[in-house]
């Protein structure tokens, strides 16, 4: 397992590769752009901030070949 331990973890990022933790949207949005997980034609880092920010805690969402679960909301 990859760990990003910045702060508590608030989305996982499962991969082919594995899974990753983060803190909050933009560096999830990050990730799944520069690992190819989404097109930025179709989905550019904006929309994909916009989508991370109403998951609700529970909820998953696939992202090309990614799975993300929100796993805890920011405080």
């Amino acid at each position: 397992m990859i760990a990003c331990m910045l702060a508590t973890a608030e989305f996982i990022v499962e991969t082919p590769d594995g899974e990753v933790e983060f803190p909050l949207t933009g560096p999830v949005a990050d990730h799944l752009l520069d690992h190819g997980y989404a097109n930025a034609d179709r989905e550019p880092h904006w929309h994909l901030r916009w989508c991370l920010d109403r998951m609700e805690v529970g909820e998953a969402i696939d992202v090309g070949d990614a799975r993300v679960h929100r796993i805890a909301a920011h405080s």
